[in-house]
């Protein structure tokens, strides 16, 4: 899975921009009390373990 794909997934399930950091960028949900963070490398591969860990993240 690409870093772009991730975002569309995350745009998808209600998460908004918050704002930009250097390499990230930083996403929050009105429902939930945490913040995640997506690299701005749209067409490099995500490793497999943090794809695993931020798609729990972002469905839950």
């Amino acid at each position: 899975m690409k870093w772009s794909e991730l975002k569309r997934i995350a745009i998808q399930n209600g998460w908004k921009l918050k704002r930009n950091g250097n390499k990230h960028d930083i996403y929050y949900h009105p429902d939930k009390d945490y913040e995640i963070q997506i690299e701005r490398h749209g067409s490099q591969e995500v490793k497999y373990g943090l794809q695993i860990k931020l798609l729990k993240l972002i469905k839950n």
